[in-house]
């Protein structure tokens, strides 16, 4: 019975692989590659890992493969070989579903009939926690940042937004009777674009007062659409930040002089985490003090709720009704015979 099922399956694939358009037979991967990849409509940033994914783990394989011939086992031949490499589980992913993205394409253009990226099994990607700053590793990477710096860092650490969000922070969106934040402009790496990452990144974050007050004392001299955070060297002042500088001439200087007090007094270096860390810092910081996920899901813009929940093991009370169980379980088991 499964062989006879097994054969209609095949039987219906070559029909299918038969009545493909014939314009499709002569084209190559790399070829409609470049004709799709000059259509696409994405982000600066997001343009840029797709070029290096693209460029890394599928063009090598599939380059020279005529469209018609990439078969649903080849996709997942190639993604198991990718996962033997090494490579991975998120490059693997993204390596896939950018080769779906560009086969639908080709779908969609009468090229094939079907796209052969379908029912395949991808490797999961590792569950791990966020990482984030404690309260005495927050402050000490704040005294370690040149004085310019401190405000955009102290806004990161209470607002949590995102780095394009911080930095395409205009005064205009800056309410101070009301100690908001609007999140509207989006520092792109390639430009200011008027609209955030999602339809929920659309969003008002309420500011603190001390917050606010170095906000304002930040804010004076500047236009109401000059930028709040902006470049400082001479020459250059006034530019949109870039990412990459930022992190390799200030963020990262910071951390290697910024030391605190572990709960034993001894002094450490306070771990090198990314600038992406104030964010889940301030996430984390709220859950633990009783914020609940869904204020912090709207408070970061998370599109979906299961994005917050990385951070539910840290509620007060998490595992209470557990420990109360064994608490209350009159047998207990000892290591005493």
């Amino acid at each position: 019975m499964q062989a006879r099922a097994w054969g209609v399956e095949r039987e219906a694939s070559l029909c299918i692989r038969d009545r493909r358009d014939l314009r499709g037979s002569a084209v190559r991967l790399r070829d409609w590659h470049a004709r799709w990849w000059n259509a696409r409509v994405v982000a600066p940033r997001t343009l840029r890992g797709d070029e290096s994914v693209m460029r890394n783990h599928v063009l090598p394989y599939w380059a020279d493969w005529k469209l018609r011939d990439i078969q649903r086992i080849d996709v997942q031949t190639w993604i198991r070989l990718l996962t033997d490499k090494g490579v991975g589980s998120s490059a693997v992913r993204r390596s896939y579903h950018l080769t779906s993205s560009l086969l639908s394409a080709a779908v969609d253009d009468g090229l094939l009939v079907i796209s052969p990226c379908r029912h395949i099994a991808l490797p999961r990607l590792p569950d791990r926690p966020p990482q984030w700053f404690t309260p005495g590793q927050a402050q000490s990477v704040l005294c370690s940042l040149p004085s310019a710096w401190r405000t955009m860092c102290l806004l990161g650490f209470y607002t949590g937004l995102r780095w394009g969000e911080l930095t395409g922070l205009r005064c205009r969106s800056v309410d101070r009777d009301r100690s908001r934040l609007l999140v509207v402009d989006v520092n792109t790496g390639k430009g200011i674009k008027p609209y955030p990452k999602t339809t929920k990144s659309r969003r008002e974050v309420p500011l603190p007062p001390s917050v606010l007050d170095a906000l304002e004392c930040h804010l004076r001299g500047l236009a109401s659409n000059d930028l709040v955070f902006t470049t400082l060297t001479k020459g250059r002042a006034g530019r949109p930040l870039n990412d990459g500088n930022w992190r390799r001439y200030t963020w990262w200087p910071a951390l290697d002089n910024a030391y605190y007090l572990d709960d034993a007094g001894a002094q450490q270096l306070v771990p090198r985490y990314s600038p992406h860390t104030m964010r889940h810092t301030c996430a984390s910081w709220l859950v633990q003090i009783g914020v609940s996920l869904s204020e912090v899901q709207h408070l970061l813009g998370h599109a979906n709720y299961q994005t917050t929940e990385r951070y539910a093991h840290l509620q007060p009370g998490a595992h209470e009704a557990v420990l109360d169980a064994w608490e209350g379980m009159g047998a207990r088991l000892s290591l005493v015979a």
